[in-house]
């Protein structure tokens, strides 16, 4: 009925005796181990040879005296166990003399021991042996895994993804504007063609031209009839000028594809003077500021369109400013000029006006026009585009803030090229406003480029291995004459693929011109981007007045205007199908007759030559093919083996280098 109550000593009491008997227990495990270990020693010991025995007393001795001492220790041992079993318990004081009780005792205290071992292992080891079991009761049996995969798998649902669900557009006013002018673009698909055959004179122009133009036209040009691009281009402006005047309507942008030599510069510099002079009642606001931006892609370009506008300008007081990087202006000067407002046309390269955005006003600009578009587009100098663009945009919303779109005013962009590009992407970066496209061509056909009608197009294919003696065959070529009887030794370009070609060219012709005595026959000249503004406008002038051959780069492929070039040589092939309309059209300028010959190598050349020169069937010559120039090492056998009536309308060039020429070829070589 009643609880046994806690008794602090009786606890203490139990806990000494188990930790009494664990002691006794474990003294005696280890006794008999060392009692085990002792007799397998003996076994080994009694194993041993007796001539080692017998031979060593020492050892014998040691041996025996080893024995008596772990026996007097088992013996002592023995006494301290009899000793506390009799303190232990008095029921066993009479067991210890019998022998057979005392193996039970030993069995006994060996399980007790092996029980009380595992206890502790247990209670140790605890927590690490249920982690165990529960890890491996998580593992997958291999029995029911395989009828796990047995099992039927039941089919998923599938659903579509639907998308989510979007807010819609606030009609904000400039977005709409934006996706209204570029809603379509049928423009790329359906431009307008124009015979290149058109002309008409200047004076019979409706809207009539200013009479100041009409004079500097006829003194400074030498031009009264105008060709098919100015006529288009000219009176399209000039009507859109008079609309503006009364409807401020915006007008759309012009976007011209015409051939080179075909006066493109003049057909947008005759609107844009006509629009800055007015008429001579009108008076002019001389500080309204910019009123036409003309970006080009190169600086000899440049100087060519200041050159033009100057003329056109003459007698009026119409200020025309050229960027000129390198020039006698520095920039600081130049942001001056700017910032005066003093300027009306801005002649410039895309680097350069990128470097004066930032004080430019363009409150007045009327007219941007962009030359040779489609390089313009391609380098993409500095963002320069969507800078340009963002400058004109955000001052054209400014200043005409609460109009609406059909009386605001902006500027009509004009982009030129002989080879324009019709890639929409790159377009989209000028963000123009109903573009009209014009294509100034010969039919109304699929062929987006046109080569001058005055032009003649040739090509010589001259076997690989001659390739070493290059410079050699060009200077052999300066001595040939064609069927026409045309010479191609002076007032003509040699166009190279780098400005290290060029120069070396010119070092090395010169000096083979003296070996061969041809130095006073040939004036060689060499022109690349190294070379200064002036020192380039210098040999350009020399060259232009004087004639001789022009080595240059692809630097000049583009808007140099020289009637005097007779002759264009592709020295290296060019490296694209605009490049070589761009390189031929140096010469055949303005109703001139000129002729292009390239030199292929090999028939790696000339199958380049063939993919860049029929590409597309894009090229149009106006009926005309390209002739070939057949390549003959002895003329005399030649002319045995050839047809008569084919081998007279047939361009012949007979090359037989002597071992007297390949050697001071060699010379030369060495001395350069």
């Amino acid at each position: 009925m009643f609880a046994t109550r806690f008794d602090p000593s009786a606890s203490q009491n139990g806990s000494q005796k188990v930790a009494d008997k664990k002691a006794r227990l474990l003294g005696k495990l280890k006794r008999k181990n060392r009692n085990h270990d002792s007799t397998k020693e003996t076994q080994k010991n009694n194993e041993l040879p007796t001539e080692d025995m017998d031979g060593d007393s020492e050892m014998k001795d040691a041996y025996s005296e080893n024995q008596s001492g772990e026996n007097q220790v088992d013996k002592s041992s023995d006494e301290q166990t009899l000793k506390r079993k009799r303190n232990g318990s008095d029921s066993d004081s009479d067991s210890i003399s019998d022998s057979s009780s005392d193996s039970e005792s030993e069995s006994e205290s060996d399980g007790e021991t092996k029980a009380v071992l595992d206890e502790e292992t247990k209670m140790t080891h605890s927590s690490i042996i249920s982690r165990f079991k529960n890890a491996m009761e998580k593992q997958p049996n291999p029995d029911t895994e395989e009828t796990e995969m047995d099992m039927e798998i039941e089919p998923i649902e599938l659903k579509d993804v639907a998308p989510l669900p979007q807010f819609k557009l606030p009609r904000d006013k400039h977005l709409y504007s934006q996706s209204y002018k570029n809603k379509s673009l049928d423009w790329l698909t359906k431009p307008a063609y124009y015979d290149t055959s058109i002309t008409k004179p200047f004076q019979d122009f409706q809207p009539s031209i200013h009479s100041i133009i009409m004079k500097n036209l006829k003194n400074e040009f030498k031009a009264e009839n105008a060709f098919s691009v100015q006529v288009t281009l000219i009176q399209e402006l000039l009507k859109d000028i008079i609309r503006g005047k009364l409807d401020p309507k915006p007008r759309g942008d012009y976007l011209i594809n015409a051939a080179t030599g075909s006066g493109k510069t003049l057909s947008y510099l005759v609107p844009i003077v006509q629009y800055i002079v007015g008429s001579s009642s009108e008076i002019r606001i001389k500080d309204s500021g910019i009123q036409s931006i003309i970006i080009v892609p190169t600086k000899p370009l440049v100087h060519q369109v200041y050159a033009d506008a100057l003329k056109l300008t003459k007698g009026t007081d119409i200020n025309v400013m050229a960027l000129k990087s390198g020039g006698d202006v520095s920039i600081s000067d130049e942001r001056k000029k700017i910032g005066s407002k003093l300027v009306d046309i801005l002649i410039t390269t895309p680097g350069r006006i990128v470097e004066h955005l930032d004080i430019l006003d363009v409150k007045a600009l009327r007219f941007l026009v962009v030359d040779e578009a489609d390089r313009l587009l391609n380098q993409n100098f500095q963002d320069w585009c969507d800078l340009v663009m963002d400058k004109i945009e955000t001052t054209y919303n400014a200043e005409n803030e609460g109009l609406d779109l059909k009386f605001k005013l902006r500027c009509i962009k004009l982009v030129l090229s002989a080879t324009l590009t019709t890639n929409s992407e790159k377009l989209t970066h000028l963000r123009l406003f109903r573009p009209r496209l014009v294509i100034v061509n010969s039919e109304s056909t699929s062929e987006l480029y046109q080569l001058p009608r005055t032009l003649d197009e040739k090509y010589l294919r001259i076997p690989e291995k001659l390739s070493y003696f290059k410079p050699l065959i060009l200077l052999r070529f300066f001595q040939w004459i064609d069927k026409s009887g045309f010479l191609y030794n002076n007032s003509g370009l040699i166009f190279t693929k780098s400005n290290e070609s060029s120069i070396r060219l010119n070092k090395l012709l010169n000096i083979m011109a003296d070996k061969f005595g041809m130095g006073t026959q040939l004036s060689i000249g060499s022109i690349n981007s190294m070379m200064d503004n002036q020192e380039r406008a210098k040999m350009l002038k020399k060259f232009d007045t004087n004639g001789g051959i022009l080595i240059c780069t692809d630097l000049l492929s583009r808007g140099i205007n020289l009637n005097s070039i007779k002759f264009v040589i592709n020295y290296d092939l060019p490296g694209s199908t605009k490049e070589y309309i761009h390189r031929i059209g140096r010469t055949a300028r303005a109703g001139n007759i000129g002729s292009a010959v390239t030199l292929c190598y090999g028939d790696g050349e000339f199958k380049w030559f063939k993919k860049v020169v029929y590409s597309g069937q894009q090229i149009n010559r106006n009926g005309k093919n390209i002739v070939d120039i057949k390549f003959v090492k002895d003329r005399a056998e030649a002319e045995e083996n050839a047809d008569k009536e084919t081998e007279e309308k047939t361009d012949v060039f007979e090359l037989n280098l002597t071992d007297g020429e390949k050697q001071i070829y060699e010379e030369c070589l060495k001395s350069l």
